[in-house]
C-alpha cells in the first residue's frame, strides 16, 4: 500500500461537545503511521488542564474516565498545543475517527493558543472507511448504535484483542483505531 503520505492519527478527550464556550479540551494523542506500512513511527500524548473544571458533562467525563488528579499539574493549552504542533511532520495525512469533533477541537484550540493551523485542509475520517468496510461484509448488526457500529463492536468484530477499560483514553484510542486500520488495509 502507498498512502503518498504518513499519516497522522489524532484522538481528543474533552469534557463536553460545547468546547470551548463550555468545556474544555482535555487530552490530545496522537500516532504517526508509516505510509507503506501503517506501523506506529512515533507517538505523542498529552493531557491539558481545564479552564472550566466546574462545568463539565458528566455523561462525557463517564465515557473519557479523566479525573482532576489526571488533569491538575498538567500544561495549559497554550503549552500543549505549542508542543503538538512540534511533535509531528505537517506533510502528513491526517487521520480521525469520527473526524468532525477532534478536528473541530483541535482547530480551535490552535486558535485560542495563538497558533497557526500547520497542516493543509485534508483528512482522512477512518470511520467511513471502518463503516463502509462492515456494511460490505454485512457487519452492521449493532441494536445500540444508530449507525451499526461503534468502535468497541468494531474491535469485537475483527477479533482484536483489548481491555476495553482501556479504551476512550486517546493514546489508546489511537493506536486501537490504527490496528484496525491496518487490518482493513489488508482485507482490502
Amino acid at each position: 500500500m502507498d498512502f503518498k503520505r504518513d499519516i497522522l492519527l489524532i484522538d481528543t478527550e474533552f469534557s463536553g461537545f460545547d468546547v470551548p464556550k463550555k468545556h474544555d479540551l482535555l487530552q490530545i494523542a496522537a500516532v504517526l503511521l508509516d505510509k507503506k506500512t501503517l506501523k506506529e513511527k512515533k507517538s505523542f500524548n498529552t493531557y491539558i488542564k481545564p479552564a472550566k473544571w466546574g462545568s463539565r458533562d458528566p455523561e462525557s467525563m463517564a465515557v473519557n474516565k479523566i479525573t482532576w488528579e489526571m488533569v491538575k499539574s498538567a500544561p495549559d493549552l497554550k503549552f500543549a498545543i505549542k508542543k503538538f504542533s512540534r511533535a509531528f511532520p505537517k506533510n502528513v495525512i491526517q487521520a480521525f475517527y469520527v473526524g468532525y469533533n477532534d478536528k473541530r477541537i483541535l482547530m480551535d484550540a490552535y486558535n485560542r493558543a495563538g497558533v497557526k493551523w500547520p497542516f493543509d485542509y485534508h483528512y482522512f475520517d477512518l470511520w467511513a472507511l471502518f463503516y463502509g468496510y462492515l456494511a460490505r461484509h454485512n457487519k452492521l448488526n449493532s441494536k445500540n448504535d444508530f449507525a451499526g457500529f461503534g468502535l468497541e463492536y468494531l474491535i469485537k468484530a475483527l477479533k482484536i484483542d483489548i481491555d476495553k477499560s482501556q479504551m476512550h483514553d486517546a493514546l489508546v484510542d489511537c493506536r486501537l483505531e490504527a490496528e484496525v486500520l491496518r487490518k482493513i488495509m489488508r482485507a482490502l
